[in-house]
């Protein structure tokens, strides 16, 4: 029972995530490391590579598109939440549900046409017009083999989000749409700083902006 509970709720969907997010951070060094071979090949070997433009440009776009799931899930992508962040938990959970909602169907389409271009790609076994001769259905697959991704782990959003509404404010301030911040940049923000005092002891306070508009208003009265 649980684990079918599991199943349905697409929780698996996080750990999918996580996996293409230390793939994609494989394939970033690898790429790198592509990239070194190539320039110390033709500058100091002078033996140039005719492979390393186009995989380590292949390696890059697999790091963009499978990448996204992974930012999605810990909230890393770019959103302007300045009028959502004042409402309500809930009423901003039901927000976070309707463009949830708009981005899958988005997804959806970005999916559907690129399964046409990548099928197009296996059905006629095209190949990169470069020396490599690469096939292009590798390539092609990136963008909808990442979008799907995108699309399990918004489903496993909205979910989760539509469990959460019905039990109450203090479940839906937990629900994982509303994780919006970046967790690394919220640490950093309120990392405690040293305000000298008027002592000449040092005070440690939080940085966040609600004390530093507090410690304004001492300083003005």
């Amino acid at each position: 029972m649980r684990l079918l509970k599991y199943v349905l709720t697409f929780r698996w969907a996080n750990t999918l995530s996580e996996i293409a997010g230390y793939l994609c951070a494989a394939a970033l060094v690898i790429a790198t490391l592509v990239m070194v071979h190539g320039v110390l090949s033709r500058y100091l070997l002078g033996r140039p590579t005719v492979w390393q433009t186009e995989v380590s440009i292949y390696l890059l776009v697999f790091v963009t598109f499978v990448g996204a799931a992974y930012g999605l899930k810990h909230h890393a992508h770019v959103g302007v939440d300045l009028l959502v962040e004042r409402l309500p938990a809930r009423a901003q959970l039901v927000v976070r549900l309707v463009t949830a909602g708009l981005s899958l169907v988005v997804v959806a389409v970005v999916i559907w046409t690129a399964y046409g271009t990548w099928w197009e790609a296996v059905a006629g076994d095209f190949r990169s017009p470069t020396a490599l001769r690469a096939p292009l259905s590798v390539a092609y697959g990136i963008l909808p083999l990442g979008m799907l991704l995108v699309a399990f782990q918004y489903i496993a959003f909205v979910i989760e989000g539509i469990q959460s509404l019905p039990t109450g404010e203090g479940a839906a301030e937990k629900a994982a749409l509303l994780g919006q911040g970046n967790a690394e940049l919220t640490a950093a923000v309120e990392e405690p700083t040293v305000i000298p005092s008027s002592a000449g002891e040092p005070s440690t306070e939080a940085s966040s902006p609600e004390a530093t508009g507090t410690e304004g208003m001492r300083r003005r009265s």
